[in-house]
């Protein structure tokens, strides 16, 4: 059907652009700095920890970069929140599903990005992003923007945007803009068209069967 292919750019394009967080940016902090007290602070300690996992793993990462990607989950999921990611991206959706589909629906959509990671590692080739500058959404500063700028050979460059938010003491993502667009809007937009020919637990199963296809293809 016309709109499954148009999900499955979408989904890629999302899965790529928060991968970028955990291995793309610059002028990383050094290990064990633990200074993860601003928006832009915590994006850079993270990508050290990322850096040093990936220097560590780089015949796995030939070999089985599924693996590699399961560790770099652990260290870049703590960062992000899936659960507001999920109820952005779902919508309308969110609001008229139970308890036991939200959950279901959070779990498969984690599924989904987390599956990309292997096939964004490979993919990898010496792009960058230049962190810019930061910018408050609110008078207390508990949500900021961190402004950043992808650049790679042969490539144009894209302005990469992460919204954050300040909750227990840390800063976590929860959603990335790509040149102006939002890519969770892009996910509810696509959500909606999914909704309208199938109902939410067909949806939400699909999602978790591709994630588990996605990560048996990973490629080699």
């Amino acid at each position: 059907m016309g709109h499954r292919p148009q999900f499955s750019r979408l989904a890629r394009r999302v899965a790529a652009t928060l991968a970028l967080l955990a291995v793309l940016v610059t002028a990383p902090l050094a290990a064990g700095s633990g200074a993860t007290d601003t928006p832009q602070a915590t994006i850079k300690t993270v990508t050290g920890q990322v850096l040093a996992a990936l220097r560590t793993n780089q015949e796995t990462l030939r070999k089985d970069p599924a693996a590699v990607a399961a560790q770099i989950a652990k260290i870049v999921d703590p960062h992000l929140d899936f659960t507001i990611m999920s109820q952005e991206a779902l919508g309308v959706g969110w609001r008229r599903a139970d308890p036991r589909q939200r959950v279901r629906f959070t779990q498969a959509f984690h599924q989904l990005l987390t599956a990309d990671y292997a096939a964004v590692l490979k993919r990898y080739r010496g792009q960058t992003v230049k962190l810019l500058d930061v910018r408050w959404e609110d008078a207390a500063r508990h949500r900021a923007i961190v402004s950043s700028q992808l650049e790679g050979p042969a490539q144009q460059a894209a302005q990469v945007d992460y919204r954050m938010y300040h909750t227990g003491g840390s800063w976590k993502v929860y959603d990335v803009v790509v040149d102006g667009v939002s890519l969770l809007l892009n996910y509810r937009q696509a959500f909606v068209s999914e909704l309208q020919h199938e109902d939410l637990d067909t949806l939400i199963s699909r999602l978790a069967h591709k994630a588990a296809t996605d990560e048996e293809t990973a490629p080699q």
